[in-house]
């Protein structure tokens, strides 16, 4: 008998962090409560609700995503693997990449791997950095979806990006990246087919790079 089709969450959080100069994603941020952008994401709740950590806000929003759509969410670990991992519910699922150095197109591979083992019928690709994203922010892809065929991404500056919901005729392709790329190419490919919505999200705009971005953007300044 054929497994159901599911639909996959793949949370990246393989990265070196070299800009940051530490496992950025494990740090700690002040308070249980924080702003993103300017509206507070009341859906937010944290396991270690005293000393929340930006990975671990990220993934507080994606599992109420996964809750509401019926999806599977697991995160792609490699550099810093154990203060990423520590971080994360004792429940959280992880696929280790070995091959974190090559670049987040091996992460991306990672997850459309384990797509494809579980035989989804789609594959969000979300990234542990982008702390502006609320949980209105991912549904908003799926609403965007009128057929299940269709794949649906972020559009900020100015540029097709993740968050986005690739199908499963995407993950030859997504399995076939190299470098430090990104589905880039294969976002302004489908899109150019007319296969892809691209969603405006203007939050998607803000990821952390640097001790100096985490730190405005917790103050609530633009960076």
């Amino acid at each position: 008998m054929n497994k159901p089709k599911v639909n996959i969450i793949a949370l990246l959080a393989a990265g070196e962090s070299r800009r940051f100069g530490d496992a950025k994603l494990a740090q700690r941020l002040d308070g249980a409560s924080f702003y993103a952008g300017d509206k507070f994401d009341a859906a937010l709740q944290f396991d270690s609700c005293n000393e929340p950590t930006l990975i671990g806000a990220v993934y507080a929003r994606l599992r109420v995503v996964a809750e509401r759509v019926g999806a599977h969410l697991v995160v792609v670990v490699g550099g810093h693997l154990e203060k990423v991992s520590s971080c994360l519910p004792a429940n959280a699922e992880f696929i280790i990449n070995p091959d974190w150095q090559q670049g987040i197109s091996s992460s991306i591979g990672a997850a459309a791997k384990f797509a494809q083992t579980e035989q989804a019928s789609s594959l969000m690709i979300a990234l542990g950095d982008q702390l502006a994203l609320t949980v209105d922010d991912y549904l908003n892809l799926y609403l965007a979806r009128k057929q299940i065929d269709t794949r649906v991404c972020a559009y900020y500056g100015h540029t097709l990006a993740v968050p986005a919901i690739f199908h499963r005729d995407d993950f030859d392709h997504l399995l076939s990246l190299s470098g430090d790329r990104g589905a880039k190419p294969l976002l302004k490919q489908r899109y150019q087919e007319g296969k892809l919505i691209a969603a405006f999200m203007p939050r998607g705009a803000v990821d952390i790079d640097t001790p100096e971005e985490l730190k405005h953007f917790l103050d609530g300044d633009e960076i």
